[in-house]
């Protein structure tokens, strides 16, 4: 899956537990982006660390195990906005008050955030690893599975629906 060795400062590790501590945390700022929620991306990264201890012969044979694990983490928290909107969904036709909260955090940063939970996933997906992550094309385009080329054409397709959604908000009168 990952067979690139243009990647050097990328460290493969050699157990499980060196994979969980070099990378947890990590994994867990990455959902809370897609997410929006700190117990979520704590459960979402757990449930991803859990998948690759569970197939942990086949995952420590590739050659980036990290980036295996944060794929996972990604469609999990992808799976998981797919349900809270369709909840979200049945309860506003029901009448009942919509499930989403709001988190406790920087009202820009927060719109933000929210505006990128609404790109497309892949959109979403690079622009957390690229920004949250400060992985590089390279990087992002290894753990996504996807050619460099795309990496940088999702990255400017979000960049330009975010500058719009935020400048219609009146949130941004820059280049983002």
């Amino acid at each position: 899956m990952f067979e690139s060795d243009d990647l050097a400062d990328v460290r493969v590790p050699d157990s499980f537990e060196v994979l969980y501590r070099q990378n947890y945390a990590a994994v867990v700022g990455l959902v809370y982006a897609l997410s929006g929620s700190r117990s979520v991306a704590e459960d979402l990264a757990q449930e991803a660390f859990l998948r690759a201890h569970r197939d942990w012969t086949r995952v420590s044979e590739m050659d980036h195990p990290d980036g295996w694990v944060r794929r996972v983490a990604m469609n999990l928290a992808r799976s998981w906005l797919r349900r809270l909107r369709s909840e979200t969904m049945a309860r506003l036709r029901i009448g009942s008050e919509s499930a989403m909260s709001t988190q406790h955090a920087d009202l820009e940063s927060e719109t933000f955030w929210k505006e990128v939970r609404r790109l497309p996933s892949r959109q979403a997906q690079a622009i957390a690893l690229h920004y949250i992550e400060d992985r590089s094309i390279s990087e992002v385009a290894l753990i996504l599975g996807v050619a460099e080329g795309t990496v940088k054409a999702l990255l400017h397709q979000g960049r330009e629906k975010l500058r719009r959604e935020l400048r219609a908000k009146g949130l941004v009168d820059h280049e983002l």
